[in-house]
């Protein structure tokens, strides 16, 4: 009998852990018989390398030519990815998927519905869980973590004009994407699990969630 594999995506903004909890996710599954593979932003074998190296000038293209681009990126692991390995029964663990595009730049103006257009044929994740935590949690964890430095421009929101001060900008841009992470949340039934206890707590927590959804593929011990 042929065993579908599962599409699991990790949502939120970027500084709330996404990253270090899909990997952890990935290997939990792992160490328990489930085949996994990774998807993330920006990692096409056809464009990744162009959008990581000129990712301050593609920042400043219009919200609709960026679009366009992760959109590129992300049909990209799709085809060659993505669906091949859902094919083959694996459990593709998502650090983001459409919503993050969409939500970047529907705050920036961008019709939603010409936005959700260039997803619309995507594979439905299994479950989607969006990992929450305040806006200065976050920009303590990224000055923390990277430096003041890396309050960029587009990752503090500076585009849409609200201060000239990137950690100020960086906060009014972290309450917009909660909020409309909250309301993508709300209108799916997604889970929010919040990221401000421990890495160990917010894992099990997640875990949660995920072990349903993936509980007949687990390898069972016979000892």
């Amino acid at each position: 009998m042929k065993i579908s594999g599962r599409l699991i995506v990790l949502e939120g903004p970027d500084g709330v852990g996404r990253t270090s909890h899909a990997r952890l996710l990935s290997q939990r599954l792992e160490a328990q018989g489930v085949a996994t593979a990774n998807f993330g932003l920006a990692r096409s074998a056809l464009i990744s390398e162009h959008i990581e190296a000129n990712s301050g000038q593609l920042h400043n293209f219009g919200p609709r030519t960026r679009a366009l681009l992760y959109a590129t990126d992300m049909w990209d692991q799709v085809v060659h990815h993505i669906q091949p390995a859902l094919d083959a029964g694996f459990v593709v663990v998502a650090d983001r998927f459409s919503f993050t595009p969409i939500i970047r730049e529907s705050v920036r103006g961008t019709s939603k519905d010409w936005l959700n257009g260039l997803y619309a044929s995507a594979p439905d994740p299994d479950i989607v869980i969006v990992l929450d935590a305040g806006p200065r949690r976050i920009l303590h964890r990224v000055i923390y973590t990277d430096g003041i430095a890396e309050l960029k421009g587009y990752e503090s929101g500076m585009d849409l004009g609200h201060s000239n001060i990137p950690t100020v900008s960086f906060i009014h841009y972290q309450k917009l994407l909660r909020n409309k992470f909250k309301q993508l949340a709300k209108e799916n039934s997604f889970p929010i699990v919040s990221t401000k206890g421990t890495f160990e707590y917010t894992h099990e927590e997640i875990w949660k969630h995920v072990e349903p959804v993936v509980t007949d593929l687990i390898v069972k011990s016979t000892s």
